[in-house]
């Protein structure tokens, strides 16, 4: 019965980790669409050739590539945008497809076609995605008409089977699959309770069992980073849709204060947790006991459910008092070390839980939503840039990675003269720096290695069973774009494996020296783009993350202003909670900007954006915790503000100051804040008023934001000073 229990409980575990690890289940429904799409198309556009006695198996294959296409090549920010580029897809496959008929019977006239939508495939861009779809199955119209000889008198039923492959990708994009964004919001919101709850358990079983080793911990520090990306991601969608549209009540402000609440709480729980391990107040049984009574209370309680949600958030408050007492115990018994961290734990824990109680009685309130606000439009702050256009940039770039693949395509691999170019191709979409496009040229090559190694094997065994070899390549669709977003090098493999089953259905077989050039021509056009890249009008790597320190440090900016001005009584229009995840976002995409610089081999070219990472990170996560202790400010005297003041306008000055560096790479003077840290440090030392050490304590997530940003600045070679009195 025990066992039965365990395997129950491992079940359940693994299913919610499945289920949490695709927010919104999106990558699921869109690989969904992908792969029904493809079916859709190809089983109809056979059966239409049965009924016609037309026997040509390319034409339902090209039917379901379109079909595929028709669902991810399509990147509009709007769903009517999309819908209309989906259509147009239709018309651009059709000219392209009879462009590469005709072109292929005159000498390299097909090269300067395939080469034009290439060019064009970027250069138009810049005018919007939609441009960049229609030449995207453009290209892959000509590549496929040259590469497999269609013939003009063929083309009729081409168009038939372009046609169905369009009207299967809108079918399930925008009618039977559609995209809503309240059910995409409300799932990833389970998610994020799944994820939240498995942390909970796992800190649950690291306080009941403090002697087991730090695998534990560090099983619990990468769950705390994939809820940090759940609450990236619902933080995203707010903008796209009212929450009140799905839980009545409830605003797009107040549930992003509780998802950034519960964030919080998740990332004060590792270290926390950690600290009380190391310093054995684990084994203390009333620490224990109060701590596991919080936590479970808190993992029972369902939000946004309407049954028995009062006595569930009644029952984790009884929890937060009850720690408090124990953490007054051990006060009084002189534990300092644990009390701060206990009475960290207390402050957080509480805050989620009047989160909760809020979000609880504005919903049963059913307000009425009047004088909406809507946020003003920005205006628009795009400077003329001096030279090319990026687009401009990355069209040459892509010219001359085409050229190259070409030349040596007719040289290598004349039979398949576009192999290379392909892969050249694919390895410019979505990079937009020199590092990207090769760390993209790395995964192509490795998942297509990988990918042709085990797709060789397969095909051997599936050779002459049709129905197999079709049911594997809807099976490899699914797979390889479910996991698209989550790994390139796994899409390329199961990619790869798709190609291996095409060419030993539509050439009658698969060799070893197929597989062979395929590899080597995969692996010569993903790094001719990277070099196209890196030598033609380059966009370095470390111009971008300089670009988005920079927006991470304005973010900070408006953040620490906001917060100060909000110390001090005044009110302000902006929201602090939202700029909070406006820093978040910032840190994610330095981690991608540098990905690049952080993997090189050479351990002292990384060094530096590998420090300045960690200093981002720590900066971010001050922050963070200074809203987390918003509320009950003390009364503060004229001096004090003055104090306020000061540490206002030099924080400020040095954030500035770092941003000119950044740009000029001039040095400028940085102040350090000891003095005023003394002087307030001091402050609670008059009486015993609670709120004023919570003031102190606020304060202290100042100090510790300016020292990063000193040594930020340090590393920079600037000069750091005391400001002036």
């Amino acid at each position: 019965m025990k066992m039965k229990q365990t395997i129950y409980q491992t079940l359940l575990h693994w299913l919610a980790r499945i289920t949490a690890a695709d927010p919104g289940l999106t990558r699921l429904l869109n690989a969904t669409k992908a792969t029904l799409s493809v079916i859709s198309s190809v089983l109809t556009t056979n059966l239409l050739l049965d009924w016609l006695d037309y026997s040509l198996i390319t034409v339902p294959i090209f039917s379901g590539i379109v079909g595929l296409l028709g669902v991810f090549a399509v990147f509009d920010d709007t769903s009517q945008k999309q819908k209309v580029t989906t259509l147009l897809l239709a018309l651009s496959s059709g000219i392209t497809l009879t462009i590469g008929a005709w072109t292929s019977s005159y000498f390299h006239l097909s090269d300067v076609a395939i080469l034009s939508v290439v060019f064009l495939a970027f250069y138009l861009s810049r005018y919007g995605s939609r441009y960049f779809s229609l030449n995207m199955i453009g290209f892959i119209s000509i590549y496929f008409s040259t590469i497999l000889g269609v013939q003009f008198n063929d083309l009729p039923i081409y168009f038939i089977g372009i046609a169905i492959g369009v009207f299967y990708a809108y079918f399930y994009k925008f009618v039977l699959l559609k995209n809503k964004p309240e059910n995409v919001l409300k799932r990833s919101m389970t998610s994020f309770h799944i994820q939240t709850n498995l942390i909970l358990s796992r800190v649950i079983h690291i306080i009941q069992h403090p002697y087991e080793d730090e695998s534990q911990l560090r099983y619990l520090n990468r769950n705390v980073l994939k809820l940090n990306e759940y609450a990236r991601n619902i933080a995203a969608q707010l903008g796209d849709v009212d929450p009140y549209d799905v839980w009545e009540g409830i605003t797009a402000n107040q549930l992003r204060l509780y998802v950034f609440d519960v964030q919080m709480l998740m990332e004060t729980l590792t270290p926390t947790i950690k600290q009380l391990k190391e310093q054995e107040a684990l084994s203390h049984n009333d620490v224990q006991k109060a701590l596991v009574q919080l936590i479970q209370s808190t993992r029972d309680v369902k939000v946004l459910r309407h049954h028995n949600v009062v006595d569930q958030l009644l029952e984790a408050e009884k929890s937060v008092q009850q720690l408090r007492a124990v953490a007054q115990e051990i006060n009084q018994q002189e534990y300092d070390e644990w009390l701060f961290l206990l009475r960290r734990l207390n402050t957080m824990a509480n805050h989620v839980i009047e989160g909760a109680f809020e979000l609880h009685e504005v919903r049963h309130k059913n307000i009425e939503r009047t004088n909406k606000e809507e946020a003003p439009d920005e205006p628009s702050q795009e400077e003329e840039q001096e030279g090319l256009e990026p687009t401009t940039k990355k069209a040459l770039q892509a010219l001359l990675a085409g050229a190259l693949s070409i030349a040596l395509g007719y040289l290598l691999t004349p039979t398949h003269q576009y192999w290379i170019l392909l892969s050249a191709f694919i390895v410019f979409m979505g990079t937009d720096t020199v590092g990207r496009t090769f760390i993209k040229a790395n995964e192509r090559t490795i998942g297509t290695i990988a990918g042709a190694i085990v797709g060789f094997g397969v095909s051997l065994v599936l050779t002459g069973q049709s129905t197999w070899q079709v049911a594997f390549i809807f099976l490899c669709i699914f797979m390889a774009f479910y996991l698209f977003n989550v790994s390139y090098s796994l899409a390329m493999f199961w990619i790869t494996m798709i190609i291996a089953m095409l060419y030993d259905l539509l050439l009658g077989g698969i060799t070893y020296h197929l597989l062979l050039a395929r590899v080597l021509d995969t692996f010569l056009g993903a790094y001719i783009g990277f070099f196209s890249a890196a030598l033609v009008l380059p966009n370095k790597t470390r111009e971008k993350v300089t670009d988005t320190t920079l927006s991470f440090l304005d973010s900070l900016s408006k953040y620490i202003e906001t917060y100060l001005m909000g110390l001090k009584g005044k009110n302000t229009t902006e929201n602090l909670t939202e700029i909070a995840f406006d820093l978040d976002q910032s840190l994610h995409q330095f981690k991608i900007d540098s990905e690049s610089i952080r993997k090189r081999p050479a351990r002292f070219s990384r060094s530096d954006i590998e420090r300045w990472l960690t200093i981002l990170v720590a900066t971010n996560y001050y922050a963070k915790h200074l809203n987390a202790t918003r509320g009950h400010e003390p009364n503060i005297d004229s001096d004090l503000k003055e104090t306020i003041d000061h540490i206002q306008a030099h924080v400020n000055h040095n954030i500035a100051a770092i941003s000119e560096m950044l740009r000029t790479k001039r040095h400028q003077t940085i102040y350090d804040l000891e003095h005023d840290r003394e002087r307030i440090e001091r402050y609670p030392d008059q009486d015993n008023d609670l709120s004023k050490r919570i003031f102190v304590y606020k304060l202290y997530y100042i100090w510790r934001i300016n020292q990063s940003l000193v040594l930020l600045a340090q590393d920079m070679g600037a000069p750091i000073s005391r400001p002036p009195e």
